[in-house]
């Protein structure tokens, strides 16, 4: 199997020389993907977006270096290797130790909950307009990378917060 280098269509930049985050998207919906690159390459918090199709064609791109990512949105149904078993690989590797975020069309509780336990720390469902998805994909990326700021440590291990990201529940209390 061969990877091509991403085209143009695949990777969004701003500038050589700019500044920002480097985001991985992997969506095998191309109008998806389309989106979404879209929403991120106008966020002035990121300086490039480079897209893969699937699982395998992400850790390829990963392990080639065509691209070290600061942050990654995920879809989970995906051909070859979906969203979850991704997100397995990625956390096992230490090396690769960048936020992942779940974006996917899925209202699933347990697809939410199987997400981050497989090491997401945000899992979104992937909303009906632009607006609501460029508004989403910005909280996404200023929860986690505040400013723009890249991340040092993050993931489930290195960041106590992690299990409560956003408001604490207000809903069951063990008393």
């Amino acid at each position: 199997m061969s990877i091509d280098l991403p085209t143009e269509a695949q990777t969004l930049k701003r500038s050589p020389a700019s500044p920002g985050l480097r985001v991985l998207t992997v969506e095998d919906d191309e109008a998806d993907a389309y989106l979404i690159r879209r929403a991120l390459a106008d966020n002035p918090a990121v300086g490039q977006v480079v897209h893969a199709c699937d699982g395998i064609e992400a850790i390829t791109m990963i392990e080639n270096g065509l691209i070290s990512p600061d942050l990654a949105f995920i879809d989970l149904r995906m051909p070859r290797m979906d969203g979850f078993d991704l997100l397995v690989t990625l956390a096992g590797r230490a090396e690769h130790g960048f936020p992942m975020v779940v974006l996917t069309s899925s209202a699933s509780p347990g697809d939410a909950i199987r997400s981050r336990l497989r090491s997401a720390i945000r899992v979104i469902t992937k909303p009906t307009t632009i607006v609501e998805l460029y508004t989403v994909l910005e909280a996404a990326i200023e929860a986690t990378c505040p400013g723009g700021v890249k991340p040092a440590d993050t993931g489930p291990r290195k960041n106590p917060g992690f299990p409560l990201m956003g408001k604490t529940p207000s809903g069951l209390r063990r008393i």
